[in-house]
């Protein structure tokens, strides 16, 4: 029987029509009450895991993640699903239009259209939620609305008190891309869609790179803007990004983590590019504080069943992420 290797070093060589993935972990610094939970009386609460030894754990929800994502794809001049009133008289609600060929969201995050047969397209790219890698002191602050006491005419009552929980925090972001993306099935359009794309169902190259491109751009350059759920605006500071080319699956992610004074563990990385070096065809390690990043290319070697490293040093700047983020594309869409 062939064993793992074997498959894989096949597959490299085209004996397996594998699709090409991109598995992205970021490191970010998240500071103060970006995604705000349901209120508790007064108090304006983080979202928080309490994990089983006691620690507390903020993160900030996928579904958050993605509404950033999308605004700043708007911001750049995609299209994007405005959504439509669905459902009985009396009971309508918010929901897609799904049509994944004009709105770039339908395409990249999926989408659900309720009808008989309901059509559904499942994510090209999966997002995790942003999850703290350390326990995090989690402070309240008191707040109160004031009467505007400085106005001519002002309404005159009590101060109404409330709390928001705050919080400064490293978390981990893990995303994954497949060559899905401008890539449609029967059941994912609508007859008209299907006329529309035609036999292939694909759009063209240049779309899907641009589009791809595109979300590349924010997740690992540009950044978003949180929600205002505690009435202050804040943007995920970059620590690191590590970004692995892969036609097979490599649980990598749980190799990413930082040393108690917030420097990527390299250990672990060394300890994946041993264990999984094999699955990979690139990895890159990039280092937003220092402005570097290192590239990693994995060939098999023949004779010994094995991989040869090739490791390159580069400064990281707006011309070498645009590279990358090129090369990103080029190998999710044309292979």
């Amino acid at each position: 029987m062939e064993g793992g290797k074997e498959k894989g070093e096949r597959a490299r060589k085209g004996g397996i029509n594998m699709p090409n993935r991109a598995l992205i972990s970021l490191v970010l610094k998240v500071s103060g009450n970006v995604n705000a939970d349901i209120g508790v009386g007064t108090r304006i609460p983080l979202k928080k895991i309490i994990t089983w030894n006691h620690e507390v754990k903020p993160f900030v929800s996928a579904r958050c993640i993605r509404r950033c994502i999308r605004e700043k794809l708007y911001e750049k001049g995609f299209p994007i699903d405005p959504l439509q009133m669905i459902g009985p008289p009396g009971r309508e609600q918010l929901g897609d239009i799904g049509d994944p060929v004009k709105y770039v969201d339908d395409d990249i995050f999926g989408f659900l259209k309720p009808q008989e047969p309901p059509i559904h397209r499942s994510s090209p790219i999966k997002v995790s939620h942003l999850i703290s890698l350390r326990h995090a002191e989690v402070k309240v602050e008191f707040a109160a609305r004031f009467p505007r006491d400085f106005l001519e005419k002002y309404e005159q009552h009590y101060p109404a008190p409330f709390e928001i929980e705050l919080a400064d925090w490293l978390g981990k972001l893990n995303v994954m891309v497949s060559d899905r993306i401008g890539r449609f099935s029967n059941d994912e359009l609508t007859d008209e869609l299907k006329k529309q794309l035609g036999e292939q169902k694909t759009l063209d190259e240049n779309e899907r790179i641009k589009r791809l491109s595109g979300f590349l751009e924010v997740l690992l350059w540009e950044g978003w803007t949180f929600p205002r759920g505690a009435q202050n605006p804040s943007v995920p500071e970059y620590y690191y990004a590590i970004i692995a080319l892969t036609k097979r699956f490599a649980p990598i992610f749980g190799y990413v983590d930082v040393t108690e004074d917030g420097k990527l563990n390299e250990s672990l990385m060394e300890n994946m590019r041993r264990m999984y070096g094999w699955l990979l065809d690139k990895l890159y390690i990039l280092n937003y504080k220092d402005g570097c990043y290192l590239q990693y290319a994995f060939k098999p070697h023949e004779s010994e069943g094995t991989f040869i490293e090739e490791k390159i040093e580069e400064n990281l700047d707006s011309k070498s992420i645009k590279g990358i983020i090129k090369e990103i594309s080029n190998y999710i869409v044309l292979g």
